[in-house]
């Protein structure tokens, strides 16, 4: 039972409804990231891109304040004799969609606040595939998410357990095959077994062993041996012979 290096191991699959609500958070930050990304872009007149860098920048600021002081960095705007920063605060710089931007930046941290509550965070830079793909979830997303929502060993003799029951429904799976365990009829599938198996306490340790009436049992009476008439057919004479 005991491994010379113990290496984890997944517990059945993980919940698929966590992670159903981790991809569907997860796209829909990827949408507001991309309409944010947009709109940046377009209050500061630059259709061709200002890269990723540029933009995980941004998110790191009030969003309204960053555009208007890269509007006047990248604008080269000089008011002689006005305070540029006075000019920021107060709201004074013509800006064209400046509001959208702020609106797509209230939904990107409505998205974040989602992805916290999740408890799954995935570093937002290893979504951006490139200029061309743009925002995408990865291979590498969905490995780690799997990891997050499993369930997984924590020593060898959960392994060693794991192991056997997976033996069991391995088993389970293939009478499943034969229409003998029907899963569609739910768990109390699982009483049938107490009509193959039979358990001998003088055994030991093989307490657990097929019932030797195992074909005379509901579900396995097509499988029921067919009776040898030859034998019952023997004689006196071959009796004491």
């Amino acid at each position: 039972m005991k491994e010379k290096i113990f290496s984890p191991r997944q517990i059945g699959r993980p919940d698929p409804m966590k992670k159903t609500g981790i991809i569907s958070a997860y796209q829909n930050m990827l949408q507001c990231a991309c309409n944010l990304q947009n709109e940046i872009e377009r209050c500061l007149d630059r259709p061709e891109g200002l890269g990723l860098d540029f933009f995980l920048q941004s998110l790191q600021h009030n969003t309204a304040t960053f555009i208007k002081e890269k509007f006047v960095e990248l604008n080269n705007v000089q008011l002689p004799g006005i305070n540029i920063q006075k000019v920021i605060q107060q709201d004074l710089l013509d800006i064209a969609a400046i509001e959208e931007a702020i609106k797509a930046r209230n939904e990107f941290d409505g998205a974040w606040a989602r992805i916290k509550e999740l408890g799954f965070i995935f570093p937002l830079r290893k979504l951006y595939v490139d200029d061309e793909t743009g925002w995408n979830l990865t291979p590498d997303f969905y490995e780690q998410m799997n990891q997050k929502v499993g369930r997984w060993t924590q020593s060898p003799e959960q392994n060693f357990i794991l192991e056997n029951v997976q033996k069991i429904c391995e088993g389970l799976n293939s009478l499943s095959g034969l229409n003998i365990i029907r899963p569609q009829h739910g768990v109390t599938e699982l009483n049938y077994l107490a009509d193959f198996v039979e358990i001998d306490m003088k055994n030991a340790p093989d307490f657990f062993i097929p019932n030797d009436i195992l074909f005379y049992q509901h579900r396995l009476n097509k499988y029921r041996p067919k009776p040898n008439f030859n034998n019952n057919n023997k004689s006196f004479e071959y009796f004491v012979s």
